[in-house]
């Protein structure tokens, strides 16, 4: 069985697979370019969560971005695109503080898209970078995520239990929840290890 390994620090070259697999689901004006994800993450490093094969190449990854509050609600109108948001628009985190949360890119390479293990390794890395979070007494004000894919509606609406809120000019769907009820929503999803 091949090995899988959540990931939370990266380079370049990691950036650069994952967006390699995102062009496979996302129209181009979509995709943030590695080099600026990377900015992301020199200005938050608890901003990414890959999982990497026993090669060691990334096979999936998300975003979970705090953004400051003008740029989510410019994201959450409609006013801008994901893909325009810059490492200035991202804050830092700082103990006992509030945020307002973007997941994006949720992304997992085609040749393992219905793959059990590496959907439910993806969530439990998600699940450990909240649960830090929370062990840092850190708020989450609200929680949205944009689905250019029916897999990633399902994910917002069933899984996450997230609200919708609009369509985008650019084919995709904004969904929102508050930030206690989307961690409650997290807190409820079992996730079973295959032996």
């Amino acid at each position: 069985m091949e090995e899988l390994k959540i990931e939370y620090t990266f380079d370049l070259e990691d950036f650069k697979e994952m967006e390699n697999i995102e062009h496979s689901y996302f129209p181009d004006e979509n995709i943030t370019p590695a080099e600026e994800v990377l900015n992301w993450y020199k200005k938050n490093d608890l901003t990414c969560i890959g999982v990497s094969n026993g090669e060691n190449k990334m096979v999936a990854s998300a975003n979970i971005l705090p953004l400051n509050k003008q740029t989510f609600y410019d994201i959450y109108e409609n006013n801008i695109n994901e893909a325009d948001v810059v490492a200035s628009q991202i804050e830092e985190y700082e103990d006992n503080g509030t945020y307002f949360i973007y997941l994006s890119s949720i992304s997992i390479d085609k040749n393992y898209r219905n793959n059990y293990r590496v959907i439910t390794t993806l969530l439990k890395g998600c699940i450990d970078m909240f649960n830090l979070l929370q062990k840092r007494n850190i708020r989450i004000e609200k929680v949205m995520a944009e689905a250019s894919t029916i897999h990633g509606e399902k994910i917002c609406k069933k899984l996450l239990k997230m609200q919708y809120i609009r369509d985008t000019n650019h084919t995709s769907k904004i969904y929102c929840e508050d930030g206690e009820d989307f961690i409650k929503a997290m807190n409820r999803i079992k996730i079973h290890k295959e032996n």
